[in-house]
């Protein structure tokens, strides 16, 4: 694919070939890629548009730009992502985190102004970035990060070293199974919420993440109904919880969380105007 061309060029052979098998960012992609490569920062990618890559960095960049071509995420990729001002390791054994998510995430921050050492709950948490970003950001004390995968876990475990949030506790569990009886100001959650039917008409990208972090039984609403059946006696007096929504189902899990006596419940929009994140109170 690559032969003595510099970095211009190569880019410009990568953008080529990632559009002829249907890439619509082929640039913004195979500058990415390129800039992982080379350890460097994208915006600096310029300036080197006349510089010659290293046999070693060819034969990566050759093997990053077939794997996009097949459409494997970026940040499978590079092995990294952005989430709010941080960097998380990533791999297939964990979702990887969406700019939709930071909205939960600036949320539970304003709150956290107005009521200082807030402990938290955060379930499914996968990668670890929404207690991670809570830990860093907010004033949260007596962090749990809970999820059913010890392989998701370990990314976790590994994301909260590299970011210093060291004070997180990390346990293998099943939504509440193993929290005992230990009760916090704010429980977080984005659980999978994606149906069988919905899943077949993900785009291709998404078919690289675990299953067990999208699918969810009963069309979708499975860990919804089971959030809200025991989340209530987590709670601390006066707690909340934040969901993320799946958009197609938003008044229907508001519903559900009304109908079983939570307080002051409302839907947050995201920046698409789509409902996207439900904030509760406890039970009277």
């Amino acid at each position: 694919m690559f032969g003595s061309e510099n970095v211009y060029d190569i880019l410009k052979i990568a953008e080529a070939f990632l559009e002829l098998n249907g890439l619509f960012d082929a640039r913004p992609d195979a500058e990415i890629l390129l800039s992982s490569v080379l350890r460097i920062e994208r915006s600096k990618l310029p300036i080197m548009r006349n510089e010659k890559l290293t046999d070693t960095q060819k034969s990566r960049y050759k093997h990053y730009i077939l794997r996009r071509s097949r459409r494997e995420p970026i940040a499978y990729i590079t092995g990294f992502t952005s989430f709010m001002y941080f960097e998380f390791k990533v791999n297939k054994n964990v979702f990887i985190p969406r700019p939709e998510t930071e909205i939960l995430v600036e949320i539970v921050l304003e709150l956290s102004k107005r009521k200082s050492k807030c402990s938290l709950l955060d379930l499914c948490t996968g990668s670890g970035c929404i207690a991670i970003c809570l830990e860093k950001l907010g004033k949260f004390k007596n962090v749990m990060a809970l999820d059913i995968s010890p392989n998701a876990l370990i990314i976790a475990k590994e994301n909260a070293k590299i970011n210093s949030a060291l004070s997180i506790d990390f346990i293998e569990s099943d939504i509440f199974n193993n929290v005992s009886d230990k009760t916090f100001d704010v429980i977080v959650a984005n659980p999978p919420y994606v149906s069988y039917e919905e899943y077949k008409l993900l785009e291709p990208e998404l078919k690289y993440e675990p299953r067990n972090a999208l699918i969810a039984e009963d069309n979708g609403l499975f860990f919804y109904k089971k959030i809200i059946a025991e989340a209530d006696k987590y709670l601390k007096e006066e707690g909340a919880i934040f969901v993320e929504l799946n958009a197609n189902k938003a008044e229907n899990i508001k519903q559900m969380f009304l109908n079983n006596g939570y307080k002051n419940v409302e839907i947050i929009k995201d920046y698409a105007r789509l409902p996207r994140i439900l904030r509760a109170e406890k039970k009277c």
